[in-house]
C-alpha cells in the first residue's frame, strides 16, 4: 500500500496467559493503494520491538468501512 492514512501506535501494560507482566506495543494502520482500495493493518508486540519481531494481522476494507474506522478512531 502507498499511502497511510492513519496510523495509532500504544505501549501499555498487559500480561501474558500465563500471568507474566510485560509491555505490549500495539500499531494500527489504514493504508490505501492507487487502485482505491484499503487495507486495515494490526502489529502486536513487546515494547519497543521492529516490525519483524510483531504479529501481523490484515484485512481489506471498502472505502466506506475504512471512512468509519477512521471517523470514530480520530473523534
Amino acid at each position: 500500500m502507498d499511502d497511510d492514512l492513519l496510523v495509532l501506535e500504544e505501549s501499555w501494560p498487559a500480561s501474558t496467559i500465563d500471568g507474566e507482566p510485560g509491555i505490549v506495543r500495539g500499531i494500527l494502520g489504514v493504508s490505501s493503494a492507487p487502485d482505491g482500495s484499503f487495507l486495515l493493518n494490526l502489529a502486536v508486540g513487546p515494547a519497543g520491538a521492529r516490525p519483524e519481531q510483531c504479529d501481523h494481522v490484515e484485512f481489506f476494507l471498502t472505502a466506506e468501512n475504512a471512512r468509519a474506522l477512521r471517523d470514530v478512531l480520530t473523534r
